[in-house]
């Protein structure tokens, strides 16, 4: 069976986190979060982080895929990763090891992530994300196409229906 690097993409309070979780325990694949090596690195995700350190975490997850794939272990990557770029660059990674790549794109409405949003805020179960920080990743987000092998979970199936029929 091939070995997979499944890319979880998607804007801010999308629900990437949870579905990289479920399809992690589905693929029995090693879960990896940018926002979890950004916190592991002490800094507070509910503030705009300079690009450098973002920067440093991807370069962190990338060294952490070359040593998991040398391990031959199936990887979900959780990130928004809203530049093709970065997807790219993650992609370039896998086929060196001679993974394939799956990205998994959840399309969801605005005025869903707005009212997620707003829920964050109002229950302060995780960190919440200024307008400078939300934004201007909803409005340069590049959607992935057919090119990048890409799954989408729109909300308009029913979330273990979709699992069942893209991961059994």
């Amino acid at each position: 069976m091939m070995r997979t690097l499944y890319l979880v993409c998607g804007a801010p309070f999308s629900g990437k986190t949870t579905l990289a979780k479920q399809i992690a325990e589905r693929t029995q694949s090693v879960s990896v979060s940018l926002d979890d090596l950004m916190r592991q690195r002490g800094l507070d995700l509910s503030r705009p982080q300079p690009a450098e350190e973002w920067e440093k975490a991807h370069q962190q997850c990338i060294q952490l895929l070359d040593t998991l794939m040398h391990q031959e272990k199936n990887v979900v990557l959780d990130d928004t990763l809203f530049l093709k770029w970065l997807r790219d660059r993650y992609r370039k990674v896998a086929l060196s090891h001679q993974y394939q790549v799956v990205t998994i794109y959840l399309s969801i409405p605005l005025a869903e992530l707005e009212k997620r949003r707003q829920q964050v805020v109002a229950t302060q179960e995780r960190n919440s994300l200024a307008n400078e920080s939300f934004y201007p990743v909803i409005e340069q987000f590049e959607i992935p196409d057919s090119h990048e092998n890409t799954i989408v979970f729109d909300m308009t199936t029913d979330l273990s229906d979709w699992m069942t029929s893209h991961f059994s």
